[in-house]
């Protein structure tokens, strides 16, 4: 026969407690409860830590990309050429000709020749057979 468990045997004679020992076995409870809500309470903020932590490293991460994202997007060059087209003069061609064989439908003829200059360091539009001229595209 147990004498000192948790529960009440039911083979047991003497089922009276006195006062002192029901206080202590009150007092020995709730203090055992204490200890494990203590330690509830310890493993939980714990956790709870571990979570704002990963919480604010996911949210660091989303703004570090974001940044770098948005760095990429305005550190594109800022003329709206796209490539360019090398093309040999041949003999009979003049900038004008060139211009309107090349030129973008919706753009005009004389805008597109400033363009051809400026790719190729032209001061005025004298041009030779046989020079190899650079098209902007746009």
């Amino acid at each position: 026969m147990m004498r000192y468990s948790t529960y009440r045997s039911i083979y047991e004679n003497n089922t009276e407690m006195n006062s002192t020992d029901q206080r202590r076995s009150v007092w020995g409870n709730s203090l055992k409860l204490q200890v494990l809500g203590d330690r509830l309470v310890n493993v939980l903020t714990g956790l709870l830590r571990q979570d704002l932590l990963m919480k604010f490293a996911l949210v660091f991460m989303l703004v570090i990309s974001c940044f770098t994202i948005v760095g990429n997007v305005f550190a594109g060059t800022v003329s709206s050429m796209k490539q360019e087209q090398r093309i040999v003069v041949e003999r009979g061609d003049t900038l004008w000709s060139i211009a309107q064989q090349n030129k973008p439908a919706d753009m005009k003829t004389v805008v597109y020749i400033e363009g051809i200059k400026q790719s190729n360091g032209l001061d005025d539009s004298g041009i030779r057979a046989g020079d190899v001229l650079t098209l902007p595209t746009y």
